[in-house]
């Protein structure tokens, strides 16, 4: 009997002490769950101080069709430690208005097994989807296929057929069978024959960012009038890093085929291959700039923070730089800085977000400067932080700069404006200040919980043994 006691104790003292480090670790989130027709239902899974994005397989859900599946990563640095985010989100998309019964399921993600409650998401009719959202626009993801005579077809697609360098394209794999194909067919050994084809078909001119697909997508298209279903096996957008022309050769996919020709009612499977076409993706210089070798291409716009507009010199202010929109926002650099001898701008603390999907790389990067005015006067910052790039929309160099302005007063200044206002300085409106208010800090009860529930644990046991 005390042994029993002793173990479950034990097992109560682990499983409490562990939760609340798993519950922050990994976690299922949904999005909305009232939704028009022509929105996806969203489920993500997010982890933290996750390095590396590990494989994560989602449910099938009856009556839902999955389709996109995005990858976004988040690195900051918080009070000096660096703090990675990975959170995958599948789309799932209904066929017609209704309440959709999410049932259980169990997602694993690397070393974490997560479970989910059942839950209800309603699809109604109308059209209220965000149309400018590039992971509703569906109909950027239909084919455009050559060959539509052809009842199976192997594709290697992109969206693009000319680039500009570090300017990404799309890149995807499916095979696609007519509904009307008189077929049956099953993947052979496709886990071993993907890696194949794509150490064949990786490019080495160009920087992959990969949304990753663990499972073959299989939904419904038409094109050209002809239904099809689609088996999407890869996707990923490809940044080509020189100016050579990116070539895509002819790949195969051995698929297990069902032949009943030979004899009534007696069937045996054969294994036939299909070949893509080979795919050739131009790529174009920039014009002349003399840091065109240099400069990140795409399409971005600014967003910036100053902590005060109005310091004396020696008092450190922060100033954010943040540059979001689309493209490699991975290898974006770090606004160009002017040197001047009126301020100390120290090394940045460097933050990003990055969101990856079939339709685009789009995101976020953001420099967070520490700066020590050394004398008084009026500092445009515009002066001193620049951030040039290639505008694809515009075809041509656009600039980034600071709209913010620094004013910097001495000493006197600010004693006398202390003296006008009648401060006294530290203790200036104590009597005023409110310390009948206090925050709430639900981490830190339920870490008091925690701890005081592993006490009682430790107490009970130590009664155990002494029984």
């Amino acid at each position: 009997m005390k042994l029993y006691l002793l173990l479950n104790i034990i097992l109560c003292f682990f499983v409490t002490a562990q939760a609340q480090v798993l519950n922050d670790a990994a976690t299922i989130e949904f999005g909305s769950k009232n939704l028009s027709i022509d929105q996806p239902f969203l489920i993500s899974v997010v982890l933290r101080d996750a390095e590396v994005r590990p494989s994560v397989i989602f449910p099938e859900i009856n009556g839902l069709e999955k389709r996109s599946k995005s990858a976004t990563s988040s690195i900051s640095t918080i009070d000096g430690n660096k703090v990675v985010i990975q959170t995958i989100t599948q789309e799932y998309f209904a066929t017609k208005p209704g309440n959709y019964l999410i049932p259980d399921f169990v997602i694993t993600a690397g070393n974490f097994r997560l479970s989910s409650k059942e839950t209800m998401v309603v699809f109604s009719k109308g059209n209220v989807a965000d149309n400018n959202d590039p992971a509703s626009n569906q109909a950027s993801l239909e084919p455009d296929l050559e060959d539509i005579k052809e009842e199976i077809i192997l594709s290697v697609q992109t969206d693009r057929k000319n680039v500009y360098i570090r300017q990404g394209f799309a890149l995807r794999i499916s095979l696609y069978i007519a509904e009307n194909a008189p077929v049956e067919m099953e993947f052979y050994k496709f886990n071993d024959q993907l890696q194949s084809i794509l150490k064949k078909l990786r490019p080495a001119n160009c920087w992959e960012e990969n949304i990753g697909i663990e499972e073959i997508i299989r939904r419904k298209v038409t094109i050209k009038g002809r239904k099809y279903t689609e088996y999407n096996m890869y996707q990923a957008r490809l940044f080509p890093i020189t100016l050579e022309d990116v070539a895509l050769p002819s790949i195969g996919l051995d698929m297990l085929v069902t032949d009943n020709s030979d004899a009534v009612n007696v069937e045996h499977k054969v294994v036939k291959a299909f070949y893509s076409r080979p795919v050739r993706v131009t790529v174009k210089q920039l014009p002349e700039h003399p840091l065109r070798d240099q400069l990140p291409v795409g399409q971005y716009s600014l967003k910036e923070k100053l902590s005060a507009e109005l310091v004396y010199p020696g008092e450190s202010i922060r100033y954010m730089f943040k540059v979001e929109g689309t493209g490699n926002i991975a290898a974006i650099p770090a606004p160009i800085l002017q040197t001047n001898a009126s301020f100390d701008i120290y090394p940045p603390e460097v933050s990003q977000i990055i969101k990856r999907s079939y339709q685009g790389v789009v995101g976020e990067k953001t420099f967070d400067y520490f700066i020590v005015p050394g004398k008084d006067g009026t500092f445009p910052l515009g002066r001193y932080f620049q951030w040039i790039y290639f505008d694809l929309e515009k075809e041509k160099y656009d600039t980034l700069r600071s709209a913010r302005t620094l004013q910097v007063k001495g000493e006197d200044f600010k004693l006398s404006t202390l003296s006008l206002n009648g401060s006294s300085g530290l203790y200036d409106n104590l009597e005023n200040l409110d310390s009948s208010k206090e925050s709430v800090d639900y981490k830190k009860i339920l870490k008091d919980i925690t701890s005081t529930i592993v006490v009682i644990l430790l107490i009970a046991m130590v009664w155990v043994f002494r029984k």
